[in-house]
């Protein structure tokens, strides 16, 4: 499945200081799809560590393929509200989309930051559903398609503000702010922007959640749906991505 609001991942962790032969820490890492980014990243003499509380995840992560110059990769179950390990200090800590579903994140960040070296990286990206998606023209299967999955992530108890509440938890675990940006994710007219997948990918969730019915999403043209509006909406600011890399005092 391919998510838009992944794509500026990437620029964020090289900007934020990622460099080859690092240790890292993956928290929240499901299927492992940013643990293997984060083993290109630091290539063949660094280390990446995959953290999840799910076992089906981790045994898809676990499955999956690593190029030669990747880092090695280790999974461990681990609840992260819950007693942690006895870990070895790590370069930087990185999680994306997992604060958001914590019962207490800013506690879990306080807790985290005991396992970085000194000017060891904080690094997060979260997400807001705060005044999106816009666009110069109606988007109504847009801004339904958004309201449902916020409407879920609130249902399941996940934060839906953490984004904008990021530089306050870093300061309360006594991490300095290095860098704090926002991007916004742009969907154009194409059938291909990935939007398409996450909402089908969603619908079970939003159904369980109670949040709409089968009949209220059509699922069987749901897709189409999207596509048609984007074609004539394009382009349309779907979602922001909030990125924060803090840095340990030595």
């Amino acid at each position: 499945m391919i998510n838009p609001s992944n794509t500026p991942t990437s620029r964020f962790l090289r900007d934020a200081g990622i460099e080859p032969a690092m240790r890292i820490l993956d928290i929240g890492c499901a299927t492992g799809l940013l643990t293997r980014e984060l083993a290109a990243l630091v290539g063949k003499n660094g280390h990446v560590l995959g953290v999840d509380s799910n076992d089906d995840r981790l045994a898809e992560a676990r499955d999956q393929t690593i190029g030669s110059n990747h880092a090695t990769i280790d999974y461990e179950n681990v609840d992260l509200a819950g007693n942690l390990p006895d870990w070895e200090p790590f370069d930087a800590i990185v999680g994306r989309r997992v604060l958001m579903y914590l019962p207490d994140a800013a506690e879990t960040v306080r807790r985290l930051s005991a396992f970085l070296k000194p000017d060891g990286l904080m690094i997060f990206q979260e997400h807001s559903a705060t005044g999106m998606p816009f666009a110069a023209g109606p988007i109504p299967q847009h801004r339904q398609a958004h309201d449902w999955l916020w409407r879920m992530i609130a249902a399941e108890d996940g934060t839906i503000t953490m984004g904008l509440e990021l530089p306050k938890l870093l300061e309360k675990a006594a991490l300095d702010i290095a860098h704090y940006r926002a991007e916004v994710i742009m969907l154009g007219s194409a059938s291909d922007q990935g939007i398409e997948d996450v909402a089908n990918y969603m619908v079970e969730r939003v159904i369980d959640a109670g949040v709409a019915d089968r009949e209220s999403i059509r699922p069987g043209s749901l897709t189409e749906r999207l596509v048609a509006e984007r074609q004539k909406a394009s382009p349309i600011a779907w979602d922001m991505a909030y990125l924060i890399c803090g840095t340990k005092r030595s």
